[in-house]
């Protein structure tokens, strides 16, 4: 159902004329109105009838302009119905102005349909790293939790579908309330709600229909949300080396065969330069040189060459021939035959790797919560410490010198600092 309708009230800069505005509706979208360049006299105008009264001056006249142009839209509407176009108010209400101006056609599309579009490019997005084929569903996966979380909070607050919003609806008022929902969604289940990531995701998702030319879009909205769309300050996940060789030298007989093997994955992780656990995870053998690693990161388009020291070869040599394919460890089997299987692999073993470290702390009496995650920082603030250039390091690691020092470098040794500090003044 679709209607056009002709609404005048009264003009707050002249209270004494009408203001007119075609009022454009199509069920399951918001009422789209666009001003008209016609007017007169407040009193002259009839609601009801939507037009001028008769007898009142050049009301005939008048009368003929605003069925003229509700007429021209209307007959561009039932021209698009007719092709079975998926139209939308705002759409038709920028008909005209397109013609007009010989511009380009305005392209409109609504939030859902853009995101829909991100998750169809995502699905299809392909990459080669290190000779295999890494799709990019993860990303695919992220769009598909905006659009539920966006589902589910215009429903809540305002009962309305948020397949009927446009970009020209994502104001201020609407990034605010959400930025509020998300946090009131979030104390009811003990956490923050992912507000920062979930601002952020909905700022890229209008940041591409900007780059796309997409009408309404409004990024500078988006500076109402203050510190709640950034980051929080990071905080390095790296444990001294001390630490991470109580782990290393741990009597093996009481755990598992399995978790021996996560102990090395992380093991192995922290003396070759921190290397994340989907690198680890996809290590061939091709990849391995004498004397280094050389291999592209697969979550950053960053290469990594980490010197390849002899613990870190035992812990390769370990799984020799244990392995499916080519691969340097015993991560995925023949039943791992698609990226998105392997991903879902690695997600899998990242959580046991955690659970085993977890386990070997209580053991050892380790307060810090160490993951495969700590591996990385441990590694860049060891080599840091110990006086090494951070080109270097940050070459072995697959970052630049100033990621390093902001996201991963952590001062280990504060009591031996503060002896030193001791015994110098």
């Amino acid at each position: 159902m679709y209607t056009i309708n002709i609404r005048g009230k009264m003009n707050p800069k002249d209270q004494k004329m009408v203001k007119l505005e075609l009022i454009f509706f199509k069920t399951g979208y918001a009422r789209v109105p666009k001003v008209l360049n016609i007017t007169g006299l407040l009193k002259n105008w009839d609601a009801k009838s939507q037009c001028f009264k008769t007898g009142t001056p050049d009301a005939t006249t008048k009368n003929k302009l605003l069925f003229d142009i509700k007429t021209k839209y209307l007959h561009v509407i039932d021209t698009w119905e007719s092709e079975g176009r998926n139209w939308s108010p705002v759409e038709v209400s920028h008909y005209f102005d397109v013609i007009k101006q010989n511009k380009p056609e305005v392209k409109v599309k609504s939030v859902v349909q853009m995101i829909d579009s991100l998750i169809l490019r995502f699905n299809e997005k392909k990459r080669i790293k290190n000779g295999q084929i890494i799709d990019s569903s993860p990303n695919a996966r992220i769009y598909m939790q905006m659009k539920r979380s966006l589902s589910s909070f215009t429903k809540e607050k305002y009962d309305r579908a948020f397949s009927s919003y446009y970009f020209i609806d994502i104001t201020e008022q609407f990034l605010l309330d959400y930025a509020f929902w998300i946090k009131e969604t979030g104390i009811k289940n003990g956490n923050k709600g992912g507000l920062t990531t979930k601002l952020r995701r909905l700022r890229a998702i209008c940041n591409y229909a900007y780059k796309e030319g997409m009408y309404g879009v409004n990024m500078d909205a988006f500076l109402c949300l203050g510190d709640d769309i950034k980051w929080d300050e990071t905080t390095s996940k790296a444990v001294s080396d001390k630490v991470i060789e109580r782990i290393a030298n741990i009597d093996r007989t009481l755990f598992t065969r399995k978790e021996q093997l996560h102990l090395d994955l992380f093991l192995f992780s922290y003396y070759t330069g921190g290397m994340a656990n989907v690198d680890v995870c996809n290590l061939t053998w091709d990849l391995v040189e004498d004397d280094r690693i050389v291999y592209e990161r697969i979550k950053f388009p960053k290469t990594a060459k980490p010197i390849l020291i002899t613990k870190a070869k035992m812990i390769m040599n370990k799984y020799v021939g244990a392995c499916y394919g080519n691969y340097v460890f015993p991560v995925f089997t023949h039943k791992h035959t698609t990226s998105s299987k392997r991903q879902t692999r690695v997600r899998q073993i990242s959580k046991l790797v955690s659970r085993t470290l977890t386990k070997a702390c209580k053991m050892l009496g380790i307060t810090e919560n160490i993951t495969w995650y700590s591996a990385r920082g441990s590694f860049i603030s060891k080599m840091v410490d110990s006086g090494k250039l951070a080109g270097v390091v940050a070459e072995m690691a697959g970052n630049s010198p100033m990621t390093i020092y902001k996201h991963y470098y952590k001062n280990t040794k504060r009591d031996e600092i503060k002896l030193e500090m001791e015994a110098m003044f």
